[in-house]
């Protein structure tokens, strides 16, 4: 049977919403992209890229660069009002959650879908002046090991 490759941001949002600590502050505002208006507080992420890290096992990292947003947005008239303290305890929960992960299967209503192998921190949190936004950012990047659920 050939393995194939979950899909790396699927896994990690799954992963997001499985840690407690996460959604104590989130509930599950976790996505590729801030909505407009959105609730906050917010984590955004992306993956900036991957490389196969294993022989014949499909073991890969992939760069996470995470988004963490707080504060309201403005309303016509007002300006926004930044959360710096909730963004950055959010990035430093969302990092804390990624040290010494042990190895877990995720699931989806569909099925399992990957494991996560574990993390690495790259950098952060660093803040990130939101001007136009309003919004308080603070950013972090992480590499995540993975794999096909086998």
């Amino acid at each position: 049977m050939v393995q194939q490759l979950p899909d790396a941001e699927i896994l990690f949002r799954t992963w997001a919403l499985s840690q407690a600590p996460i959604t104590n502050l989130v509930n599950t505002r976790v996505a590729t992209r801030l909505p407009t208006s959105g609730d906050m507080p917010f984590l955004v992420y992306t993956m900036l890229g991957g490389a196969p890290i294993g022989g014949e096992s499909l073991i890969y990292e992939a760069t996470m660069f995470i988004d963490a947003y707080a504060g309201k947005y403005a309303s016509s008239g007002t300006k926004g009002q930044p959360d710096f303290a909730g963004a950055f305890g959010l990035a430093n929960t969302t990092i804390e959650q990624t040290f010494d992960y042990t190895p877990t299967k995720l699931t989806s209503s569909g099925g399992e879908i990957g494991v996560i192998h574990g993390f690495y921190n790259q950098s952060g949190p660093a803040r990130v002046e939101e001007p136009d936004l309003g919004l308080a950012r603070y950013n972090i990047e992480v590499v995540m090991v993975y794999g096909a659920a086998t």
